[in-house]
């Protein structure tokens, strides 16, 4: 920048300090360039470019861990068919016609089911449902990871006296066989009533049916024990039993009873 100095000096006249004073005035109203027009601003900066966000997706809430166990009550069933000397049933068996006094009940996983509807017969389902013995059907159940509840009549008494049942998250299926004796190679039963859903979550209630079925692993279409050489070969599948014209009756041809189970809650 151009410095400019004065002195003040006594002799000088008041004329020359003014004359002085405009002239430092006009130095610094024009700066050191000298020129004849103020400078033009430069542009300010454009702003930078604008990143476009992605949206963030919220993360869900996870749902609370399932414990590892529930219990459920069993309420009274809704006997649809009954044995020959029931009272209290709408429709029963034909006289000495009932259901045999072993039975199994087991425990599973979803994905080890006893039997399906729809498929063959094992070896030891094809055995209860001729004879009656479920021995064969139960090893086939443990050997597969399943769990015996019950064997007999007087087992399933005791089990009903206190009608609950604790079920945990690796079995949560129960599965049922029992023969209709005599018969070829009936039973009544149900397949893998499951009380959490597929996602593993327990279920408040759980209702299933008691189904009487026929093996497909016999001839025959009377209420009488298996004839010898009966075998079908090959078997068929297992499929409900039409009772209608055994039993002579028109509604719920293959149900003998609906059963109802609800979780316990603290």
């Amino acid at each position: 920048m151009l410095k400019t100095s004065f002195t003040i000096s006594a002799a000088r006249p008041a004329s020359a300090f003014f004359s002085a004073a405009a002239g430092l005035s006009l130095a610094l109203s024009f700066g050191c360039g000298g020129g004849s027009s103020p400078s033009t601003p430069a542009p300010a900066p454009a702003p930078p470019p604008t990143t476009p966000t992605t949206p963030t997706t919220p993360t869900p809430t996870p749902e609370p861990a399932q414990p590892d166990t529930a219990t459920y009550t069993f309420s009274q069933p809704e006997r649809l068919i009954g044995s020959s000397t029931s009272t209290t049933t709408p429709t029963k068996l034909p006289e000495g016609v009932n259901l045999h006094g072993r039975l199994a009940m087991v425990l599973h996983s979803r994905d080890r089911m006893p039997f399906e509807e729809g498929q063959p017969a094992t070896d030891g389902l094809k055995t209860l449902a001729e004879t009656g013995e479920p021995e064969a059907f139960l090893a086939e159940a443990e050997a597969a990871g399943g769990e015996v509840r019950a064997r007999t009549i007087g087992e399933l008494f005791v089990f009903l006296t206190d009608p609950s049942i604790e079920i945990t998250l690796e079995k949560p299926c129960m599965s049922y066989a029992q023969q209709i004796a005599p018969s070829p190679d009936w039973f009544v039963g149900w397949s893998t009533a499951c009380a959490t859903d597929e996602a593993g979550r327990w279920l408040d209630t759980v209702t299933t049916q008691m189904i009487a079925f026929d093996a497909g692993t016999a001839d025959g279409g009377s209420f009488e024990p298996k004839k010898p050489g009966a075998d079908t070969e090959p078997r068929f599948v297992v499929s409900r039993l039409d009772l209608r014209e055994l039993l002579g009756i028109d509604a719920f041809p293959a149900v003998f009873q609906r059963i109802t189970a609800t979780r316990k809650t603290e």
